[in-house]
């Protein structure tokens, strides 16, 4: 019977934690749609162009899982809207990746507007709780995280400098 119970219990905290997965993506696309004009791969390329400068398009299209010809699109249009610039080597496999001063300032809008979503959604908890759901985040973020792709694509969204001891890059220095 316990294990019944047991059961029962795991299946509603996973049916309960996809429900606020889903909440939480509407509401960070929705942050990034903003601010950006679009979601996803392009906020996710603001990121990570912002957190490792001088990556090639090769570099950058791994973690946001996109093709080389998508990752090539992802950029002209960043490039075109201002965001991004490309130096270093000819070609454009081996050109380097660097936000512009608009680039960085649209990142900064971003990254606040993903703050305010994300507040929104934990403001119901108590501080108390709020640790405690801290403590049980990095907990499950740790457990998926096995080498640096995975850190990258997991923290792809990331405020990176709102995260010190990041679960995710612990795990992945646990691990190698």
């Amino acid at each position: 019977m316990h294990t019944e119970t047991r059961a029962a219990g795991n299946r509603r905290s996973a049916n309960l934690l996809g429900a606020l997965a889903l909440e939480t993506a509407g509401a960070l696309e929705s942050a990034a749609r903003t601010v950006v004009g679009q979601a996803g791969a392009a906020s996710a390329a603001l990121v990570t162009i912002g957190a490792h400068p001088d990556r090639s398009i090769e570099q950058l299209r791994l973690p946001l899982g996109l093709s080389q010809p998508g990752a090539v699109r992802l950029v002209e249009r960043l490039v075109g809207a201002g965001w991004v610039e490309r130096s270093g080597a000819a070609g454009r496999r081996g050109l380097e990746l660097r936000l512009t001063a608009s680039g960085e300032a649209v990142l900064h809008d971003m990254l606040a507007a993903r703050r305010a979503a994300l507040a929104e959604l934990i403001e119901p908890l108590s501080e108390r709780e709020q640790a405690q759901l801290t403590r049980l985040l990095e907990k499950l973020l740790g457990a998926r995280a096995g080498d640096r792709s995975d850190l990258e694509r997991i923290c792809r969204l990331c405020e990176w400098r709102a995260c010190d001891g990041c679960p995710v890059a612990g795990a992945v220095r646990q691990a190698g």
